[in-house]
């Protein structure tokens, strides 16, 4: 899962960093040593992807049968609110899924009117996310004809 918030702020001081990284480092008015320029960089670079992992990543393991949802999260977002959640099928009108455009996005709307929304990375993280949206949309489906 993706923290949206957290992936902005990231993403801003990231880009801050790397504009002014450029200037200290680069020819003309930087650093005249190409080698060490480029290892500074690549150490930025890797000092941002382990940021970006530790803020702006969770986890989540999901237990889904044909009574509840439940959400436990292996791994919280930093800064963040992330509780474990448990969602009865009679408390879901709608499961929409689709890709965005840098994530794939899953959204629960409840009964309520409250929507829950989870962002996943398909390009870095490797799980079983796809088969999680299957089981999912099946019970949701058969629920509905059922109704």
């Amino acid at each position: 899962m993706v923290s949206q918030t957290n992936a902005i702020v990231l993403f801003i001081t990231g880009s801050i960093t790397v504009i002014v990284s450029a200037e200290v480092l680069l020819p003309p008015s930087g650093l005249q040593n190409r080698g060490l320029s480029i290892l500074i960089a690549s150490i930025i670079i890797f000092i941002f992807y382990v940021l970006w992992q530790k803020f702006v990543t969770g986890k989540t393991a999901w237990e889904i049968d044909q009574n509840e949802i439940k959400i436990v999260w292996t791994k919280k977002f930093i800064l963040g609110d992330s509780k474990d959640t448990t969602i009865k099928w009679s408390e879901i009108n709608d499961i929409s899924q689709g890709a965005g455009p840098k994530y794939y996005k899953l959204q629960i709307k409840l009964a309520t009117g409250d929507t829950m929304k989870y962002f996943h990375d398909n390009l870095t993280i490797r799980d079983d996310f796809g088969e999680m949206i299957k089981a999912l949309c099946q019970i949701s489906e058969r629920r509905n004809t059922a109704n």
